[in-house]
């Protein structure tokens, strides 16, 4: 007869090879728990889509679009601001001249915190000197009459726009309405585009020699520093600016 004694022997497995508790096999116990653990970690990660972590500065940069802010501001709160509340150029230099402080307590703004520039909204009329678009910075130059004489205002005509005077000139604009400082930066970014589009006819055509009428802004740090204006209207003296 066959010898079944050979279909009798135990079929050996990898899990037989584990140490018993009887052999010591505490060590073992370990290795396998490790093993297992190892196992569902690496299935769940197969199941995981790993994406990148954004900034809190970088989502709320996703979310937030300064040109869309400052296109719905822009007729209805902008324009009515530069139009009909602009102060006479020449009052705000002069009272500049006694104290900037006080004259921006009395005719500016200031977005920020206590020494932070003031930003002043302006209106005048004046006749170009001269005009300089080699430079993408592009200005003209004018002469404002003061008691203490002639100051020289350069009105910047772009394509490139220096500073944030407009934002910052605006009274119904304050760095705490913002997520933060990038979104604050880009709203200043927009206005200046805004000012550029709107503008480039009616810069195209200015002229040495011309008189125009403008408002626009202006922020200073000292009472000494040069008035560097951005226009938000200008043309020729009468056609309104």
């Amino acid at each position: 007869m066959p010898d079944h004694a050979e279909s009798r022997r135990p079929i050996a497995c990898a899990a037989d090879n584990r140490p018993s508790a009887a052999t010591g096999g505490r060590g073992g116990a370990t290795f396998s728990r490790r093993l297992v653990v190892a196992g569902l970690l690496a299935a769940a990660v197969a199941g995981c889509k790993i994406l990148p972590i954004a900034s809190e500065d970088e989502a709320a940069q996703q979310r937030f679009n300064g040109v869309d802010y400052v296109n719905k501001l822009w007729d209805t709160d902008v324009i009515p601001v530069v139009r009909d509340k602009a102060f006479p150029i020449e009052t705000v230099l002069a009272a500049i001249e006694g104290g900037l402080d006080k004259a921006g307590s009395e005719f500016g703004h200031r977005p920020a915190e206590e020494g932070s520039p003031w930003s002043f909204v302006v209106k005048g009329t004046a006749v170009i000197k001269e005009k300089n678009t080699t430079s993408r910075a592009g200005t003209v130059l004018i002469d404002v009459t003061t008691p203490k004489g002639a100051v020289p205002v350069t009105i910047q005509i772009g394509p490139v726009i220096k500073g944030n005077s407009l934002r910052d000139a605006m009274p119904f604009i304050n760095f705490q309405n913002f997520t933060n400082q990038l979104e604050f930066a880009e709203v200043g970014r927009a206005f200046n585009g805004r000012v550029v589009s709107e503008l480039k006819a009616a810069v195209d055509a200015l002229a040495p020699g011309q008189t125009v009428a403008y408002s626009g802004t202006f922020s200073l740090n000292s009472a000494t520093d040069k008035i560097l204006l951005t226009p938000v209207l200008i043309g020729p003296a009468g056609g309104g600016a």
